[in-house]
């Protein structure tokens, strides 16, 4: 009876998530592509990629005319590698929006399996109340949310699809003695990310790299090592870039950003945030709450070293966000830096980052909030962190969708 009782703990949970994390599609009801944000970027560039199925072509990166075409400087250096597919369909279709919607229902899922794998292993290699809040937690992100439709930087997006991926694979290196398998995957998941977003890529790595140190840990090392080694045609371009004048011609904006980063109250924000900068959202701040009321009321420490070094890494990638971190002293180095911190063009994206994550010590709170003494409070706090989660998002996207006007495809 305890087995059968276990298993159906598990289905609900799996319902659960489905069904929190459903909401994120919500936008993709629509049948045309929201206009905002950089959203024609990545329309120019998946034209670009069917126009070279027609003639025989292959544009592994976007050309000058499609960058002076679309007016955008973001994403220049990243690869068309993950938009093959939306390119081959509407090569095969002619219709844009059908290219669109299915990729993002392809990236919205892809994201939804490699969370449900990486929250799955963290916590023990069990589908229980913690993954399952994990997993909502990642899926309705508030900046998850503004980077698949309000910016609409769908090159982004994607490197969010691969980030619980990557984290699951290091996650095993870290706590093994490097299986070949989970090395492979490491390595692979980095260069896709590589592909999709190098700014991602390069802060990805110098993480590894320092946790692997600090750890004694070789085998997470070489894997990002690997993966930058499997993402040689971006770090190429990249390199072309900060140390020749081989991209003049592209106007790539020279920019401070320290100025664009946030002011820690932002951090807070909920429901509206001003200058693409989406806070944390209610749920999650509930879920960090606990912990410092765990901490400090309770006097309970995280006993997992491995759970609690998230924290570290999520604090740090906040602090890099922050408006107040020394950028232009940074740029000061040369010409490359100058070029290389104009590139990630707003320090908001560490904090993006940070948030995601900021749902592995989150949900870990859950957990232990579950167990306390005081049943009621248990069961209402999980409770409340999964409504206010699943109905910012819900706000989030009927905004985004009752606001924003359809876009006039001309191709």
């Amino acid at each position: 009876m305890k087995i059968e009782k276990h298993d159906d703990r598990q289905s609900t949970y799996c319902i659960l998530c489905v069904l929190a994390s459903a909401v994120a599609l919500f936008p993709l009801g629509c049948d045309y592509v929201m206009d905002g944000g950089i959203v024609t970027e990545w329309l120019a560039r998946v034209a670009e990629v069917a126009e070279g199925f027609r003639s025989g072509e292959f544009y592994l990166f976007p050309s000058l005319e499609t960058r002076m075409a679309s007016g955008v400087t973001e994403n220049v250096m990243n690869s068309n590698l993950w938009f093959i597919f939306p390119g081959f369909l509407y090569f095969l279709t002619g219709k844009m929006v059908l290219a669109y919607r299915v990729y993002m229902l392809l990236v919205q899922i892809g994201t939804f399996l490699a969370a449900f794998l990486c929250f799955k292993r963290i916590f023990m290699e069990r589908m229980g109340m913690s993954a399952c809040i994990g997993i909502v937690l990642y899926m309705t992100n508030p900046y998850r949310i503004y980077v698949c439709y309000d910016i609409a930087n769908l090159s982004q997006a994607t490197a969010w699809m691969l980030i619980p991926l990557y984290i699951w694979a290091i996650y095993g290196l870290f706590a093994s003695r490097g299986r070949l398998w989970e090395f492979a995957i490491a390595a692979l998941a980095l260069a896709g990310i590589g592909y999709a977003d190098i700014i991602i890529l390069l802060t990805a790595t110098g993480i590894t790299l320092l946790a692997g140190i600090a750890a004694r840990k070789p085998f997470p090392c070489m894997a990002a090592a690997t993966g930058c080694l499997l993402a040689f045609p971006g770090m190429l371009r990249l390199e072309s870039y900060l140390f020749t004048d081989e991209f003049a011609q592209w106007e790539i904006p020279l920019q401070m950003i320290m100025q664009k980063g946030y002011h820690v109250g932002q951090f807070f924000s909920s429901y509206a945030f001003r200058d693409g900068k989406p806070g944390m959202g209610l749920g999650m701040m509930i879920c960090l709450l606990a912990v410092l009321w765990l901490r400090f009321v309770n006097g309970e420490k995280q006993a997992d070293k491995k759970r609690r070094s998230f924290i570290y890494i999520a604090l740090f990638l906040a602090v890099l966000s922050l408006f107040c971190f020394p950028w232009d002293i940074l740029q000061r180095l040369g010409d490359w830096s100058v070029k290389l911190i104009s590139l990630i063009e707003t320090p908001a994206v560490f904090w993006g980052m940070a948030t995601a994550v900021f749902c592995i010590p989150a949900a870990d709170s859950m957990e232990r909030v579950s167990r306390c003494e005081n049943k009621l409070a248990a069961s209402l706090i999980p409770a409340a962190v999964i409504l206010f989660c699943v109905g910012i998002c819900v706000y989030h996207c009927n905004m985004l969708t009752y606001s924003r006007l359809p876009m006039n495809i001309g191709f």
